[in-house]
């Protein structure tokens, strides 16, 4: 029987870990603090900023919120980050992205501290990823993941798993997380040949390829744990991911919805990344040291 994975189980239980760790840094006299950081008004930063401080607050988080015009210049929202990342008061940074195309992301990266971004964005975590330091922030969409599959269980050790998808955020850091975990990882994309070739003997697939329909019955061999990691709208304006949830889900062992999967865990790991950073963080020489990551 197909056991469907509930990502609003996976965040609740984040949030008691949370918690916990909360009550351990307010007896030493720390509450973690967050700064979200948004440049212009697109309506997805917006909606994805609420949430996000929603979430926050609502486990007892202090929050600041920093908005910019998207005609700021370079110059006077580099000189404004650079502040915020100085404050010893901001445990974690949340950038909203995309920035406007005239604010370089490489530079804005180079400012930040790599032990306040919660979002795992700079190329020394990610590097981490790959060396699977334990003091990393990795990005949070693989970071769900991982939560997701610790919670049902799934051990990936010695498992065939097929990745569809490879950007910088989601499919890259995943298969290097999976491969930590001693998988056996095929990364694919869109232009891959043969896609089916590549994931019907797959112990595990997840896409993150923002197609939909992308993953079929064929794609799926029985038993397989499918996780669906797309966001896409249908002509009807419904969010459905990347797979066929109707087609592939009696042939899966466990197999995550859209909405309701990975995308319920997001702005819970956001947190709890805080929650590591601010850890972090009370390394006061090895802080100091990494000021100039």
């Amino acid at each position: 029987m197909t056991i469907v994975m509930d990502g609003k189980k996976v965040a609740a239980h984040l949030s008691d870990e949370i918690r916990k760790a909360l009550e351990v840094s307010e007896s030493h006299g720390i509450k973690p603090k967050v700064a979200f950081v948004r440049v212009g008004d697109l309506s997805d930063s917006i909606s994805y900023e609420n949430a996000a401080v929603k979430r926050f607050e609502k486990l007892g988080m202090d929050t600041v919120q920093y908005h910019f015009p998207d005609d700021v210049s370079t110059k006077v929202f580099l000189t404004k980050f650079r502040e915020i990342n100085e404050d010893y008061s901001i445990h974690g940074i949340l950038l909203l992205q995309p920035l406007p195309k005239h604010i370089p992301m490489k530079r804005v990266a180079e400012v930040m501290n790599s032990f306040k971004d919660i979002d795992g964005m700079k190329a020394s975590n990610l590097g981490k990823v790959l060396t699977n330091d334990s003091d990393r922030l990795e990005p949070c969409t693989p970071a769900a993941v991982m939560n997701m599959l610790d919670f049902y269980d799934i051990d990936l050790k010695g498992k065939n798993v097929t990745v569809v998808g490879a950007s910088a955020v989601v499919g890259k850091p995943l298969s290097l997380l999976m491969m930590n975990r001693e998988a056996t990882v095929t990364t694919c994309n869109l232009y891959t040949d043969d896609l089916v070739d590549k994931c019907k003997d797959a112990d595990v697939i997840v896409s993150a390829a923002g197609a939909i329909n992308l993953i079929d019955e064929p794609h799926v061999k029985e038993g397989a744990v499918v996780i669906d990691v797309g966001i896409n709208f249908n002509e009807a304006g419904k969010m459905v991911g990347d797979v066929n949830y109707e087609a592939v889900k009696d042939k899966a062992s466990y197999i995550t919805p859209v909405p309701g999967g990975i995308g319920a865990i997001t702005t819970t790991v956001l947190a709890y990344h805080l929650v590591k950073a601010t850890e972090y963080q009370k390394e006061p020489v090895l802080f100091l040291e990494k000021q100039e990551d």
